[in-house]
């Protein structure tokens, strides 16, 4: 799933915990891809392009279900203890391993089950049918924004950071080529990605 969508996930969050800041519902649901990003550039993780398609090759220890589970346990106690707030904790914790769940529905069979064993393995595989992608995904962050009852605004804002990423769902063959001579961009891109989802969406969610 693209970031517009993981972030949208904030939105379910922030209506059932309306005291929540949407900030770090947002850095819930996006702090394993920040991960991602982090082992890719030090190289304990990494991508592969192969038949003109990007493969998520290696990423055991951002996101498999081990991973998801421990984070979002580790967030729960330092936010619930450590910040003595228990309703925050919960919906963050949620918001972490959202983005498990949400990724073992788009992506290939890359969700191992714990960075120490290849297998099991899961993933529905939609990102291998990029319209049927890009129409889930477009439809999941409509009804995020319907359930929280959005402005106009965010609405305009989710539509139009999906059509954005169309091109990225539709690429293919030669046009993956800079990725693969220079592999730091595609998690500088992702990170991009993060930061201005996070950005619109917490500007166009207030109320």
């Amino acid at each position: 799933m693209y970031a517009i969508n993981h972030a949208a996930t904030a939105l379910i969050l922030k209506k059932k915990e309306p005291t929540a800041p949407i900030w770090p519902l947002l850095i819930s649901t996006q702090v394993l891809e920040l991960l991602w990003v982090l082992f890719n550039y030090i190289g304990i993780e990494h991508f592969s392009i192969e038949d003109g398609k990007i493969h998520l090759a290696h990423l055991p220890y951002s996101h498999s279900v081990f991973s998801g589970v421990a984070i979002a346990i580790l967030s729960y106690a330092v936010i619930r203890w450590g910040f003595r707030n228990r309703k925050l904790a919960l919906v963050f914790a949620i918001g972490v391993f959202s983005h498990v769940v949400l990724d073992v529905i788009f992506h290939e069979k890359d969700i191992l089950l714990s960075p120490f064993s290849d297998r099991p393995a899961w993933g529905l595989g939609i990102i291998n049918f990029p319209i049927l992608d890009f129409i889930l995904e477009f439809a999941y962050g409509i009804f995020c924004w319907w359930y929280f009852k959005g402005s106009k605004a965010l609405l305009i804002a989710i539509v139009i950071m999906n059509l954005v990423d169309l091109p990225v769902m539709l690429a293919s063959g030669k046009s993956l080529d800079t990725f693969i001579s220079y592999p730091f961009l595609l998690p500088t891109f992702i990170l991009f990605q993060i930061l201005y989802t996070w950005f619109f969406i917490a500007k166009f969610s207030r109320k």
